[in-house]
């Protein structure tokens, strides 16, 4: 007579179950924003007229702040990603896999602190490393053959603790939301007809935000939960019989020659150290500049998306040491922004919706009247997790939630900045139930949504308990 089913297993084929639905059911990411733009508009409609609210959108769609807003967004996830393919960089990884490979009981949990501590400064970065990390280590399982030790790691929780990177972005140097805060006018002009504007800030530096003593509290914690959750996954999931390893495929590699070079003096420029180290050289120094000329250094006033972009394109030339490889990386690179060059102006239209008619007041009021001062941290957090299920863009979805949180904060009472990074970390968080960011790891290592969500859904839980109770008792 069979044994009955563990506990264990019921839970994995639970999980599982879960997986194949949420890759069935749930439509791409632009489709939704479409939904989600005529949801928008019929609400809008119960408080203006189809002329205003279709005014409202088109003035959104290509709103000129908001337009650099998106290009901003995009230009961080590409910089981050040429950085994570520059020479050194991938030698440094290297380096990491021998480390990791050492104890393989191990090896998800020191794959997940290596991509949380590169998602913390910037979400490219930490996304395309743990990317690499894990095909660093399935490919030397590969090279080990047979009865190597890495066969008894599992690939799905591997595959998992290199997407963790993007649990952590919002409370690093790289979040959307604090960055964008921290531009002078930038809150303003989400709430363009507010009668209390000028009760808003200019700004919020990150100081203020995003790196405050409870902020990083609730990162580090986070951090901290999540290797010690895949240190019990490394000894609890072992190798199943969905852990055969994918078909190989190209890994990253330094920069290589490629294509036919004339010889000519084109050829010698684009390879020519010089040119990259001048403009990587200008870049740094006009960031430090930048820095320098900003007022005390402790407000961190100077760190805004433009000044992370100005640092990012210094350090990847400087990194690749020559333009082209630099430009082989951002061939490649590039692809990964697709989503947020087509989904961006739908997501600004919806907040053009919401600021330009009376739906922002409706969904505040809404809002207001369902929590309190006291609870509004965790409704924004409850909130801002649903909705990025369906806005997977923490840039697109600051445009869309933005607005409804300076209303509901200024309603309650509740300091404008504890309400962003209540909703930042709500935002991060879903990006372990939201496989939309983890295309690219899917990509570099072979896996699927299916091997990584059961395990991704797990930690979500896990850092979830964490983040809430900072809320409840702290914020």
């Amino acid at each position: 007579m069979p044994a009955p089913p563990t506990t264990s297993s019921s839970l994995e084929r639970a999980l599982n179950a879960y997986a194949r639905g949420f890759q069935r059911w749930l439509p791409s990411p632009f489709t939704i924003a479409v939904i989600l733009t005529v949801v928008a508009a019929g609400l809008a409609m119960t408080t203006a007229a189809p002329s205003e609210v279709l005014d409202a959108w088109a003035q959104g769609l290509w709103n000129p702040g908001l337009i650099r807003f998106g290009f901003q967004a995009m230009f961080m996830l590409v910089l981050g990603h040429v950085l994570a393919l520059a020479p050194p960089v991938l030698r440094a990884l290297g380096r990491a896999i021998d480390w990791i490979v050492k104890s393989p009981a191990n090896a998800p949990a020191k794959v997940a602190l290596l991509s949380m501590l590169l998602g913390w400064l910037n979400w490219g970065l930490g996304l395309i490393a743990g990317a690499i990390l894990v095909r660093g280590v399935m490919d030397r399982r590969r090279s080990q053959g047979v009865g190597s030790p890495l066969e008894g790691v599992s690939l799905g929780v591997l595959g998992a603790a290199g997407y963790t990177g993007l649990l952590v972005w919002h409370g690093g140097l790289g979040g959307s939301a604090p960055l964008k805060v921290a531009e002078s006018g930038h809150l303003a002009s989400l709430i363009p007809n507010a009668t209390w504007l000028e009760e808003v800030p200019d700004a919020l530096t990150l100081s203020q935000t995003a790196l405050t003593g409870w902020s990083q509290a609730v990162t580090l914690s986070v951090m901290v939960v999540v290797v010690l959750t895949f240190l019990w996954l490394g000894r609890r999931v072992g190798a199943g019989g969905a852990n055969a390893l994918p078909q190989a495929n190209p890994t990253p590699q330094a920069s290589e020659e490629q294509g036919e070079g004339g010889g000519g003096l084109a050829d010698v420029l684009d390879r020519r150290k010089a040119v990259a180290y001048v403009l990587g050289a200008a870049c740094l120094s006009g960031a430090f500049s930048w820095a320098w000329n900003s007022g005390p250094w402790t407000k961190l006033a100077f760190v805004t998306p433009d000044w992370i972009n100005m640092v990012l394109l210094g350090a990847a030339m400087l990194a690749h040491g020559e333009v082209r490889g630099m430009l082989r990386a951002l061939d490649e690179a590039i692809s990964g922004a697709s989503g947020i060059l087509v989904q961006f102006p739908l997501y600004f239209g919806i907040m053009g919706m919401v600021s330009g008619t009376g739906l922002g007041t409706l969904l505040a009021d809404s809002l207001v009247g369902a929590t309190s001062a006291a609870w509004l941290p965790e409704a924004l957090f409850v909130s801002s997790g649903v909705l990025n299920v369906f806005v997977p863009s923490g840039g697109g979805q600051w445009a869309v939630q933005g607005p409804l949180v300076l209303e509901a904060c200024h309603a309650l009472g509740l300091p404008l900045e504890r309400g962003i990074m209540a909703m930042a970390f709500g935002d991060e968080l879903t990006n372990m139930l939201q496989p939309f960011w983890a295309l690219p790891l899917l990509g570099i290592t072979g896996l699927s949504a299916r091997d990584i969500l059961p395990y991704s859904l797990l930690v979500m839980v896990v850092a979830g308990a964490v983040m809430v109770g900072f809320l409840a008792f702290w914020v």
